[in-house]
């Protein structure tokens, strides 16, 4: 009976949720947009009501506000909200890192070196920063499942999202090799302090990691809302 309950597959208002902010997140629905109930379940093949549903998880995490009779509205980055995620992360990545320095078995540690190694090789191959930042989030991710700490996790994850979200306002003339190199060493040190079992040393890893990549972010975002107070306004959706 538990088996049969736990295989299970989602319903699909949260199957269409997942999707919609994976969508949000990887900008393919971009800062401001409307979201459009009818365009929703026409693209999923199912009714209104789980798109209703949809919009209101998606709204829970944070993402969206949702229009009565006009749809969802995906809202915008502003300078405050963008510096309270990266403190936050900051914050939260630091905690995760501090419980998994005291935490993490013998075996996970050997396997968070040879990630982080991997990580390494992809700042040598490349010097785009998005490819750099899904490696090191999957780093972040192993840390943060095998901590133990599964509130701090969760809280992890759903910051880590917005900072995903947050990152697309860097353009390419912001890549930089010498920067991938950094965060990649940043990174190394911070695990060698989560596998030494230091777990004040690897909170301020942490938190030095973050920081360096919130210095990085600070010259991109205001370009980012410059150019997009120079835009005309965006014409109001039409009713559903």
């Amino acid at each position: 009976m538990t088996d049969s309950i736990a295989s299970e597959p989602p319903p699909q208002d949260r199957l269409i949720a997942d999707a919609l902010i994976e969508d949000i997140v990887e900008w393919r629905i971009k800062p401001g947009s409307w979201i459009r109930e009818r365009e929703i379940a026409e693209r999923f093949g199912v009714s209104h009501a789980p798109v209703r549903e949809a919009f209101r998880h998606v709204a829970n995490i944070g993402f969206i506000q949702v229009v009565p009779w006009r749809g969802a509205h995906v809202i915008e980055i502003d300078r405050h909200a963008a510096t309270e995620v990266l403190e936050l992360w900051k914050a939260m990545f630091g905690v995760v890192c501090r419980i998994a320095a005291t935490t993490m078995s013998d075996e996970d540690g050997e396997e968070l070196l040879r990630r982080v190694e991997a990580y390494r090789t992809i700042v040598r191959q490349t010097d785009n920063t998005f490819e750099h930042l899904a490696v090191s989030n999957r780093v972040g991710a192993f840390i943060a499942r095998r901590c133990g700490a599964a509130l701090a996790t969760d809280m992890l994850d759903r910051i880590a999202l917005f900072a995903r979200w947050q990152h697309h306002v860097i353009s390419a003339q912001y890549f930089s090799e010498k920067g991938g190199h950094y965060s990649a060493e940043l990174f190394s040190k911070l695990c060698r302090h989560i596998v030494a079992r230091e777990p004040d040393a690897a909170d301020d890893a942490a938190r030095a990691l973050l920081g360096y990549l919130q210095e990085g972010f600070t010259a991109p975002l205001e370009e980012y809302l410059a150019t997009k107070k120079a835009e005309p306004p965006k014409r109001r959706a039409r009713k559903e």
